[in-house]
């Protein structure tokens, strides 16, 4: 993933104001070998189902917990 990103860093938005979600579609095979299948910029958000917007609120929680918006991090966390 990260080499992924590393290929876009030129076109990626440096904004310190704002910040772009992508959307990694991975799937494991039966040997839990992962396989990229693509990846979104600006995934849609929407939610169709139930599963899926529990899916996405989860991705929302974990995005305003990396951004700290709050300020409870320390920085030393795993």
């Amino acid at each position: 993933m990260i080499e992924c990103l590393k290929s876009v860093k030129p076109v990626m938005i440096n904004d310190k104001q704002c910040f772009e979600l992508y959307g990694f579609d991975i799937l494991f095979d039966a040997k839990l070998k992962p396989w990229l299948l693509e990846i979104n910029s600006s995934p849609s958000m929407t939610a169709n189902t139930r599963e899926d917007h529990k899916l996405k609120v989860g991705v929302c929680d974990d995005v305003y917990t990396i951004l700290n918006i709050e300020g409870i991090l320390t920085g030393e966390e795993e």
